[in-house]
């Protein structure tokens, strides 16, 4: 029988495109549960922790830095963290997180609102970016500059994939950590530039890994993005 699994999930965390794209690799059905911005009391009554993504396997939580080996635990083949490279594909998965994710995040933040419910869920998002971030008005100000600043960390995972399909060989968690890490720039609406072909064939292959989980319909008003979609 196959197991219940669950996916506290949100479009807009890079760490919750990370996990759909690693149970897609593994080819594992699960259903994705909205944890609104705004609202987890859901998330907390289920799981206790407020993070995503909260992985929840036969009423197992496994919280997000757990993922990836419970996965192979669970399903050794393929490998997220194959023997061989684990720890520079852990490695990598950081530097995804909490580098590069900054730099895309900086260059789209002012333009996610859209893709957040109307009312509470988009007062209380521009209310927190504002407090951590400062005036939204200066942030959008500096969106060029941020943009340009984006442009290396494009050529820099562009090259990492040049003429291979995985970056380190076999598929890992550096993959799907780097994809999630460049997902905010998807999720609002922009295509990946083109000169990146590299990085282009990389992502789609990703994308395309695995059975689809099974999504609730957007509230209304919200606009329908594939946030995966490079």
């Amino acid at each position: 029988m196959a197991p219940d699994v669950r996916l506290f999930t949100h479009p807009i965390s890079h760490y919750s495109v990370s996990a759909e794209r690693m149970l897609a690799y593994k080819g594992i059905r699960f259903r994705p549960i909205l944890a609104p911005y705004h609202d987890r009391q859901e998330l907390l009554r289920v799981t206790g922790p407020d993070y995503l993504p909260a992985l929840v396997w036969d009423g197992q939580v496994v919280t997000w830095k757990e993922i990836p080996s419970f996965l192979d635990r669970q399903r050794p083949e393929p490998a997220l963290l194959p023997g061989t490279v684990a720890g520079v594909a852990r490695a990598l998965e950081n530097w995804g997180h909490q580098v590069v994710e900054e730099r895309v995040w900086r260059a789209v933040v002012t333009e996610i609102p859209p893709v957040l419910a109307p009312g509470v869920e988009r007062w209380v998002f521009e209310e927190m970016q504002t407090r951590a971030r400062g005036s939204w008005e200066v942030l959008v100000g500096r969106r060029e500059e941020f943009r340009r600043d984006l442009e290396e960390y494009f050529g820099l995972v562009d090259g990492l994939v040049e003429g291979r399909e995985w970056i380190l060989g076999p598929a890992s968690v550096a993959d799907f950590g780097i994809y999630g890490s460049l997902s905010p720039w998807w999720t609002a609406g922009h295509a990946t530039p083109p000169k990146y072909r590299a990085l282009l064939r990389w992502a789609d292959r990703i994308r395309r890994l695995g059975p689809a989980p099974r999504r609730t319909p957007p509230a209304t008003g919200r606009r329908s993005i594939r946030p995966s979609a490079p």
